[in-house]
């Protein structure tokens, strides 16, 4: 009986190796495109972002690949300056909620009770309140900008790397290895140095790369309630909003930002998945 149970956890275990390594490639292959388009964007544009001589809501042609917009300006170009923006956005904002997150997850794995407690509170609170409601406070707060969303959508997942790190940090505190180095007198920065950050990073990965998702698809939030990258910046979701009264004369100007906001996201959610699987130390020995 115990050697049937340990066969079906084996393959169960060999399951979840080979779909954790599908949804890795698959995950790495959609970023990969829109990274890509990003880098492209740095260097070549079909057109100039701000010309409008190819005529209104023009269909696809071999000009044109994705058509125009109603005023004119080519949609590949638009998406493809789109792909930047949200490369930006993702990977600024991801930086800041790690540094931010870190810092104060620290600062509660190793301080006393009761500073402890009161960190704790304050990141329940924040946890709890909604991302995108608190982005659209601070933008409306400091001007619709790129750099307010980057900062506004930051701040709003930081919270959760503190939880993370708050809860990680303890954990490892409570090793022997650790009590062993304050015996031995080396500093807090030390072994926060030494053997907190070398741990904590495995565990970060994962949701750092389900916030890079959520923050591309915030700032298109944003920019489609109009608190987001202002014009010229052709952000996805700012397509989108000035695409919905054309939509059913061209529906290419809806539909095209729409799949690339899907295939970012969805490409984020299955790296991050992936990369699950092969970090979580407890998934491992589950296998």
């Amino acid at each position: 009986m115990s050697a049937v149970m340990t066969q079906g956890a084996t393959v169960r275990g060999s399951r979840r190796r080979a779909l954790g390594s599908i949804n890795l490639v698959v995950g790495g292959i959609l970023l990969g495109i829109i990274v890509l388009a990003a880098i492209v964007s740095i260097f070549w544009t079909p057109f100039d972002p701000a010309d409008t001589t190819g005529g209104r809501l023009a269909d696809p042609d071999g000009t044109h690949w994705a058509g125009t917009d109603k005023l004119g300006r080519d949609v590949f170009t638009q998406l493809l300056i789109g792909a930047r923006l949200a490369i930006t956005v993702g990977i600024g904002s991801v930086l800041i909620a790690a540094v931010l997150g870190i810092l104060i997850g620290l600062l509660a794995g190793f301080s006393t009770r009761w500073v402890d407690d009161a960190l704790t509170s304050l990141l329940d609170i924040a946890i709890a309140f909604p991302t995108l409601l608190l982005a659209m406070l601070i933008v409306a707060w400091r001007g619709a900008s790129l750099d307010s969303a980057i900062i506004a959508i930051g701040l709003a997942g930081s919270a959760v790397i503190a939880r993370l790190t708050r809860v990680v940090t303890q954990r490892i505190l409570a090793q022997d290895y650790v009590t062993a180095a304050r015996i031995a007198g080396t500093s807090t920065l030390g072994i926060a140095r030494e053997h907190v950050l070398p741990n904590l990073w495995p565990t970060l990965v994962v949701p750092a790369a389900l916030q890079f998702g959520g923050a591309v698809l915030a700032e298109a939030s944003l920019s489609y309630l109009g608190l987001g990258s202002p014009p010229p910046n052709a952000s996805w979701g700012r397509l989108l909003q000035e695409a919905q009264a054309t939509v059913t004369v061209a529906p290419l100007s809806a539909i095209l930002p729409g799949i690339l906001l899907v295939i970012t996201v969805v490409g984020a959610n299955l790296l991050a998945d992936g990369l699950r699987e092969k970090l979580d130390p407890t998934l491992r020995r589950a296998q």
